[in-house]
């Protein structure tokens, strides 16, 4: 692919500017955006499999940070 630094630096800008963190920032919605979180249409897609685990395991480990930091809403009521 040679498209140079100019070049590679509009594709950046063309993608950045559509980007959205609710969409393609997550990773649970941008599969079923994409189509393929569908496990029985789909059965053998690793990428959907690992990435899954590791976007769970990111929440959960963001959740028990905050939630020591900032403690817990739903048990501080």
């Amino acid at each position: 692919m040679h498209v140079g630094r100019v070049g590679m630096f509009n594709i950046i800008r063309k993608e950045w500017s559509g980007w959205n963190i609710k969409k393609q920032g997550n990773v649970v919605a941008d599969l079923k955006m994409r189509g393929v979180d569908d496990v029985e249409a789909l059965p053998a897609y690793h990428y959907r499999d690992d990435a899954l685990l590791l976007w769970n395991a990111i929440q959960k480990y963001v959740a028990t940070v905050v939630n020591s930091v900032y403690g817990n809403p739903i048990n501080d009521r």
